[in-house]
């Protein structure tokens, strides 16, 4: 886990729809593959409007690898946008995080900062 839980976005801010959520599975990822550990999920959360990149919860291969990545990039407030313009390597796991960025990515409507807004929700 690295920044806010999906069950702590959920609670704060479910009334507004203020975050979006990006997953892959690690059963058909290339490298997870050829390394026989083809197993895992990984979620990244961000925030509707800005696109900044809120936090993410993961099991799988590399995780630790993965959350080392997402902790410098949640510490940097980096945008999903900015996460992806980020060297990816080819075959490495770190491809997966591409992938559920991606994901992510297509999702999120970006301008103005729903937080903002969500602040007023009832779900506080």
């Amino acid at each position: 886990m690295v920044g806010s839980t999906y069950r702590e976005l959920n609670q704060k801010f479910s009334a507004c729809g203020c975050f979006e959520i990006g997953k892959v599975s690690f059963e058909n990822q290339g490298r997870s593959r050829v390394m026989l550990r083809n197993k895992g999920l990984l979620h990244v959360y961000g925030e509707q409007g800005t696109g900044r990149f809120l936090g993410a919860e993961m099991i799988g291969p590399g995780a630790e690898h993965i959350a080392h990545l997402l902790a410098w990039a949640h510490q940097q407030e980096m945008t999903v946008g900015q996460m992806l313009d980020m060297p990816f390597y080819h075959p490495v796991i770190e491809e997966g995080l591409r992938t559920a960025l991606r994901d992510l990515e297509s999702k999120l409507k970006l301008g103005h900062s729903e937080i903002e807004r969500c602040q007023r929700c009832p779900g506080d």
